[in-house]
C-alpha cells in the first residue's frame, strides 16, 4: 500500500512539474483588461506596451471576427526589406515598358 502511495504522489508531483513548465512558457505572454470607451478607443495595458516595445503613434491593422479582435502592429519595411521593393518594382516596371513598346 505504500508503494501504491508513492507511486501516486511521484505521479502528481511530475503533473506539478509539467504544470510548472507549461505556466513558465505562458509566462513569456503578457495579458491584461481594457475597456471601450464613450469614444470607441481602447487602452492597451502598460504592461503590453513596454513588453512588446509600443510607442506612442505605432500604428495597427484591426481584424475582427464575431467576438475576436486582434490587432497587428504595422512596422515600417527594414532597409533591406525597402532595397528588394525596389528591386522587384523595377523588374515589374521593365516588363511592362518592354511590353508597351512591343505593341
Amino acid at each position: 500500500m505504500t508503494s501504491a502511495l508513492h507511486d501516486n504522489s511521484a505521479k502528481a508531483n511530475s503533473r506539478k512539474g509539467a504544470r510548472r513548465a507549461s505556466s513558465s512558457k505562458r509566462s513569456a505572454r503578457t495579458a491584461g483588461t481594457t475597456r471601450l470607451s464613450v469614444k470607441g478607443q481602447i487602452v492597451i495595458p502598460e504592461a503590453v506596451c513596454q513588453r512588446i516595445g509600443l510607442k506612442r503613434g505605432d500604428q495597427f491593422l484591426v481584424l475582427a471576427d464575431k467576438e475576436t479582435v486582434c490587432l497587428r502592429l504595422l512596422r515600417p519595411p527594414s532597409s533591406r526589406e525597402w532595397s528588394q521593393l525596389r528591386e522587384l518594382a523595377n523588374v515589374l516596371t521593365a516588363g511592362i515598358n518592354r511590353s508597351a513598346s512591343a505593341a
